[in-house]
């Protein structure tokens, strides 16, 4: 008798006996050891999250900057980010800090982290994106919030999520603990999304396809690109250190 259907349990994901889709690509198509520079809008979350995966892969902190600027509107994450380096004749991308061997000498992907709510009711969004697009950035947004990104950690795709704290109430629920945007409690919480992101990867990606068959406006809601930047940092360290097949 076959399995009766129900809501997944964290570490699950729902199995597919269809015929598997191509993976998409992963931005920029990094190759082993490249380099990356992070820009991120939160101060704890984000910046904590990628330097936690950094130190998973085993990553020096050297190849893979995790940076938060002392802005944090979408643009101004954007300039922030181009300000941390300068491009040569070949359009190599040459960090502006670097002051000896122990220095990576140019950041091979750049990418910027922020959420879509406060950019989108400010008008900021679209100009935010171009700007990175014209310097060749990639954005890792995620609508409403990051909490949209480890919700999907433990679970599958919501409903419309419409305000940050509609997603950190779902994430406390989820979770089973109480959340906050302090350091201490993300020291916690790392302790469990660590087991779950190859299904928080894969929760995304379904999410993204639900998007564009449905022809969902932008920013979708809830969405998070954050998985892409994952896939890349784990395309960038040799297979017996990545956590992703």
């Amino acid at each position: 008798m076959a399995a009766k259907p129900g809501p997944l349990r964290p570490h699950e994901v729902r199995q597919s006996y269809a015929r598997p889709r191509p993976h998409e690509s992963v931005p920029g198509e990094p190759e082993l050891g490249d380099s990356f520079l992070i820009v991120t809008e939160g101060e704890v979350t984000e910046k904590q999250y990628f330097e936690s995966l950094r130190a998973t892969l085993q990553i020096s902190p050297v190849t893979v900057q995790v940076v938060h600027p002392h802005c944090t509107d979408a643009e101004g994450l954007v300039r922030a980010a181009m300000s941390l380096y300068e491009k040569d004749k070949q359009g190599r991308r040459i960090a502006r800090e670097a002051t000896g061997n122990r220095d990576v000498e140019e950041f091979d992907h750049v990418w910027v982290l922020f959420d879509t709510d406060v950019p989108s009711r400010q008008s900021q969004l679209n100009s935010a994106i171009t700007l990175a697009q014209k310097e060749d950035i990639h954005v890792g947004w995620s609508t409403p919030s990051i909490e949209v990104w480890l919700l999907l950690h433990f679970r599958d795709r919501p409903g419309p999520i419409l305000e940050s704290k509609t997603g950190e109430r779902l994430l406390r629920d989820a979770w089973g603990h109480r959340y906050d945007k302090n350091a201490s409690t993300f020291s916690q919480l790392w302790k469990d999304l660590r087991p779950n992101i190859k299904a928080a990867v894969e929760r995304s990606r379904q999410t993204r396809e639900y998007h564009e068959q449905a022809s969902t406006l932008f920013p979708p809601d809830p969405s998070t690109q954050l998985d892409l930047l994952v896939r890349a940092l784990n395309a960038s360290v040799q297979p017996p250190m990545r956590i992703l097949p």
